[in-house]
């Protein structure tokens, strides 16, 4: 009994002792991150059969415990992930969106306003060198504006690619962290025995870490058995194995259906900020009558692009010069081609992927793409990355600046399209001697309109006439051709042998060889008024000097001179590369504020033209993008309507920051009651357990005196 009592003493002596210690570990680490609260796992060291009844052989402090709830832990890691994407994105769209707030500075909308103000004020002085120079400096000012508000986007964009490296490379860096440290938990972990709780913290502030980087979850089967796996099911982490996740592409990758005998692959020229799916529709080899062709998608076969009629687009596969090689063909921002011409079957389907993007690595599968994706409706690929910086780094570099840079495209597009199709009617105070066209064709022997001409504003052409007008050199009088049109005759060209141009069938080098022929000088027997040529892709129209003659552009129905960039103001196709035309910088009157009237005059005072163009500011325009076409807004209206959206997006991503922290900070406020010190009961358990340890010391300090008194007894 009294050899008991000594036991029990010096097992409560043991106990007390190491609650001390805990509770002083506690306090130490009260304000680590991290840390979470221990406690001593403490058991009845059992019982022993004796009278008058069970004896107690003490207590047991079989191991250091923390305290740590799984699930409040799991459910914190699944929502950090949410509040660090949308606070990371909240803080990035601040940046965009001051590229479009124009309440501190002039910006697109004010010089969009003084540009049309420039053609309206030269209406009441065509003829006025000084209102020519006005209206210049304003078109400089308005590209500028285009072109810096684009260089801004991109520059974002390059900032975003900056920060995805940098985050993958972190996340690896974890991966293999995690991975290193399940090595050790299973080396130190003795079960009953001994918990590694430092080393357990440190693996739970790796995955704390990780989630703020990606959307991940967490499958815990003890020891170092530690499974930390994207949320789409691609795990990085499996024991002491890690995956890495790599940033890779631009590339493409090909998905033969059964059976398919092609052996060829795809290949892709530009850039876009969408992943393209090249769905084949029609098999068979280039060249075939009907050729091969397939249809386009840009949100993972969802939707497939269509025309301005709503009818799905097919792109034809060719081989124009029999040379063994398909004709590239543009679709969207991208030339696309293949490396063999023959066996296409239906059902082959290509990925383009023209950016970077992110792909798990696993090595006897290959890369798989994860890169985050959101469709067209604003719905996020569920299969992908969807959570943490990582996301919102791509969100903000594909969808937002994306989408952003290809509205202010559109709307640079809109603006130099019908300025141009409009100054190109037109006629200034001078004749021209020669129209450089400032639009490249990719192909010059492809029907205009077709996708493997490959040239900016091919859509926008229409079957139609051109009309071009001469006057002498010497007198300024109109001098008619000798078969009294100033109409472009292409009934030459078979097929279709037709008049009018046509942009399914005619090329540039058949409008060159029409231009070439259709304007006989009357007055000099075998002499052609104008004479064309094709200089790098580009149209150029001279007046021949053996006739003596200048000319003027008339009325197109067609839009070609406009689409070839003949006798136009403004060069480009978008906001990147919008400028205002040098060949009217070196000669201002140049600038068309007239047109060719119905007696073939040019007079002087004339301002059709520049009325024409100042009434674009309210005219409604068709802009259209890579998904949608809008046809009901003027270009000032839906430059308007892109500063709404990006504030938008800005009051969207502010919201979802505020309403994923507040679920956030919930979630760690629970976890913090768990596994948080509070000073003030650690004090408290420091009194109690030092009391504990009094008593023992007291209760083995009497079981010696008894054991004293029993001894004494013998004596």
């Amino acid at each position: 009994m009294l050899n008991g009592l000594l036991n029990i003493g010096k097992t409560a002596l043991g106990a007390s002792q190491a609650w001390i210690s805990v509770t002083g570990s506690n306090i130490a680490n009260a304000d680590t991150e991290g840390y979470s609260r221990r406690y001593v796992d403490q058991r009845d060291a059992g019982t022993i059969t004796a009278k008058p009844g069970g004896e107690s052989l003490g207590v047991n402090a079989q191991q250091i415990m923390r305290f740590f709830d799984a699930f409040l832990e799991r459910s914190y890691v699944r929502q950090s992930t949410n509040s660090s994407r949308w606070k990371e994105q909240d803080m990035i769209l601040s940046s965009v969106e001051n590229l479009f707030n124009e309440s501190n500075r002039a910006g697109i909308s004010s010089s969009l306003d003084k540009f049309f103000k420039g053609w309206q004020d030269l209406t009441q002085l065509p003829d006025d060198n000084a209102y020519r120079e006005s209206l210049l400096s304003q078109a400089d000012n308005l590209s500028d504006m285009f072109s810096s508000t684009a260089a801004g986007l991109k520059a974002i964009q390059n900032e975003m690619d900056v920060s995805i490296k940098q985050s993958v490379d972190r996340i690896n860096a974890l991966s293999r962290g995690i991975a290193d440290l399940n090595r050790q938990i299973t080396t130190n972990t003795v079960d009953g025995v001994s918990n590694p709780n430092a080393l357990l913290d440190q693996r739970d502030q790796m995955v704390r870490e990780l989630a703020s980087l990606v959307d991940v979850e967490t499958i815990d089967n003890g020891k170092g058995n530690f499974t930390v796996q994207l949320t789409t099911g691609q795990p990085l982490v499996q024991g002491q194995n890690v995956n890495v996740l790599e940033v890779m592409g631009p590339r493409s990758e090909s998905h033969l259906s059964v059976g398919s005998a092609y052996k060829g692959s795809i290949e892709f020229q530009g850039t876009d900020n969408h992943e393209y799916t090249v769905d084949i529709v029609t098999g068979g080899k280039a060249g075939d009558v009907p050729p091969p062709s397939f249809r386009v998608s840009l949100d993972g076969g969802k939707t497939w692009l269509r025309d301005e009629n709503g009818k799905e687009m097919r792109f034809e596969i060719t081989d124009t010069d029999g040379d063994g090689k398909v004709d590239p063909v543009q679709v969207k921002n991208l030339k696309i081609s293949f490396t063999a011409t023959d066996n296409f079957t239906v059902g082959d389907q290509f990925d383009i992927v023209p950016m970077s993007g992110l792909y798990w690595i696993e090595p006897t599968r290959g890369p798989q793409n994860v890169t985050p994706q959101t469709f067209f409706d604003g719905s996020e690929n569920k299969n992908r990355v969807t959570g943490g910086k990582l996301t919102s780094y791509f969100t903000v570099r594909d969808d937002n600046c994306g989408r952003y840079l290809d509205e202010l495209n559109a709307v640079a597009s809109s603006l130099i399209w019908e300025v141009n199709r409009l100054h190109s009617q037109g006629t200034g105070t001078e004749m021209l001697n020669y129209a450089q066209g400032s639009q490249k064709v990719q192909s010059t022997q492809q029907p205009l309109g077709s996708p493997q001409a490959i040239m900016p504003y091919a859509d926008r052409l229409q079957s139609g006439n051109v009309n071009i007008f001469f006057y002498d050199k010497t007198t300024g009088e109109f001098r008619n051709t000798d078969t009294g049109s100033n109409t472009l005759d292409f009934s030459s060209i078979t097929p279709p042998g037709t008049v009018n141009f046509d942009p399914a069938h005619h090329t540039l080098q058949d409008v060159c060889n029409v231009i070439n022929s259709s304007f006989p000088d009357a007055s000099a027997p075998g002499l052609n008024m104008l004479k064309a040529t094709i200089q790098d892709g580009k149209l150029l129209i001279e007046a021949n000097p053996a006739c003596n003659v200048s000319f003027a552009m008339g009325v197109d129905s067609t839009g070609l001179m406009a689409a070839l960039g003949i006798n136009t103001f403004f060069t480009g196709d978008s906001a990147t590369n919008m400028a205002v035309s040098s060949q009217l910088h070196s000669n201002v009157n140049l600038i068309a504020a007239g047109a060719v009237n119905g007696q073939n005059q040019a007079n002087k005072g004339d301002n059709v033209t520049a009325t024409a163009i100042g009434e674009l500011a309210s005219k409604k325009v068709t802009v259209s993008t890579t998904w949608k076409t809008v046809s009901n807004q003027s270009i000032g209206e839906y430059y308007a309507t892109l500063v709404t959206t990006v504030g938008a997006d800005k009051r969207l991503a502010k919201t979802n920051a505020e309403y994923h922290k507040a679920l956030a900070t919930d979630l760690e406020d629970r976890v913090t009651s768990v596994t948080g010190v509070n000073l003030d009961e650690e004090m408290s358990n420091l009194i109690k357990f030092q009391h504990s340890y009094t008593a023992a010391a007291k209760l083995i300090t009497t079981a010696d005196q008894m054991l004293q008194t029993l001894l004494g007894l013998k004596q």
